[in-house]
């Protein structure tokens, strides 16, 4: 089992060595499936951000979610004490039969931010070491005026991150820190090579302690993927959401049968050719240099009369250069016969002309 960063629902895919694990003779590979990007997640987010120590207390927003239950897993093991929210009495029911370590004094309502007088009462007005936040808006505020003196936050969340919300400076007068967790930054080419490992050591040892466990998982099948994001959307699923392409072998085989799925035909571009884009600087040229980027282009000569003129361009020029792709900015003025000889010179240079746009 292991992760991807991107073109994950396929038959076959090209996997990243560093991020895969043995799975258990005792699971099967569906529930293997549920195991990774959640446990990776609070892994990666508690353990190598947060150093969550034994003795510390934790909130954890939406429990019954996949890594809200992986994050509760792990901290129990590992002798933490755990506050969590839901949004419903049914997953408050599931996450105490779940963890018996649970009472009602440990669960508090996600649909507001009443969980936060829940919080402040329970830890008697002193708050949580680590906040493991998903809620977005005013719930985040409120989650934020959990901490404790030196506590520290830990942000899952895209929307507020996305949208440049103001968290306000307050916060940090009780030393606090605040971190953003997007485990698929560890997928980049200038990662931190240590923390990826240390994800994959934590991981390893959690299934050995018992401390990873498969979650509940709904599973739809390859015809239904489109209800799979809609139910997924609705927020009602407990676990994981789970897309099934085949039937898992009754007994283990090195090649398993090819199965044949309807898919919409995707584009790749060729690595040894150069891909000219006139007017690539511009704000459509760079979203098609970056298009054709993840399709595999690996030469592009961007033509541009006054070259790199902003900071948004030079930024994305030099993570291109970074990741392997050679780019090539051109002055030629291709709406004459000379300059736009000039510029398919300068292309051959770098490979076989494959494209021009």
């Amino acid at each position: 089992m292991g992760m991807l960063a991107a073109k994950g629902l396929a038959t076959s895919v090209l996997a990243d060595p560093n991020f895969l694990w043995e799975v258990p003779n005792k699971w099967t590979l569906e529930e293997a499936s549920t195991v990774p990007v959640v446990y990776g997640t609070a892994y990666y987010a508690l353990c190598v951000r947060g150093r969550m120590k034994p003795g510390h207390s934790l909130l954890v927003h939406a429990g019954t979610g996949g890594v809200g239950q992986a994050a509760i897993a792990i901290a129990l093991h590992m002798g933490v004490t755990v506050y969590t929210t839901v949004g419903s009495k049914e997953k408050r029911e599931f996450l105490k039969k779940t963890f018996p370590k649970l009472t009602d004094k440990n669960i508090s309502n996600s649909r507001n931010t009443s969980f936060e007088r829940h919080i402040l009462r329970e830890t008697k007005g002193r708050g949580v070491d680590l906040v493991l936040n998903s809620l977005a808006e005013d719930k985040l505020q409120a989650s934020v005026r959990c901490l404790a003196k030196d506590g520290c936050f830990l942000e899952i969340g895209k929307l507020d991150l996305s949208n440049n919300s103001p968290l306000g400076m307050s916060v940090f007068l009780k030393n606090t820190t605040f971190h953003g967790i997007l485990l698929d930054s560890l997928f980049d080419i200038n990662s931190t090579s240590e923390e990826k490992k240390e994800v994959v050591r934590l991981l390893n040892e959690g299934i050995k302690n018992g401390a990873v466990n498969p979650l509940p998982a709904t599973v739809f099948t390859e015809s239904q993927v489109e209800q799979a994001f809609r139910y997924m959307g609705s927020g009602k699923h407990i676990g994981k959401v789970v897309l099934k392409i085949r039937d898992e072998e009754s007994t283990a085989v090195v090649l398993p049968e090819t199965k044949l799925v309807n898919s919409i035909p995707r584009s790749y571009m060729n690595p040894d050719k150069t891909y000219v884009l006139v007017g690539g600087l511009g704000g459509f040229g760079l979203e098609l240099a970056n298009w054709l980027i993840v399709r595999g282009a690996k030469n592009l000569v961007l033509t541009a009369r006054s070259g790199i003129t902003t900071g948004y361009q030079d930024v994305c020029v030099r993570n291109w250069k970074e990741s392997g792709v050679n780019v090539l900015i051109s002055k030629a003025d291709c709406s004459t016969i000379n300059g736009a000889q000039q510029l398919i010179d300068d292309s051959n240079k770098l490979g076989p002309v494959g494209g021009v746009f």
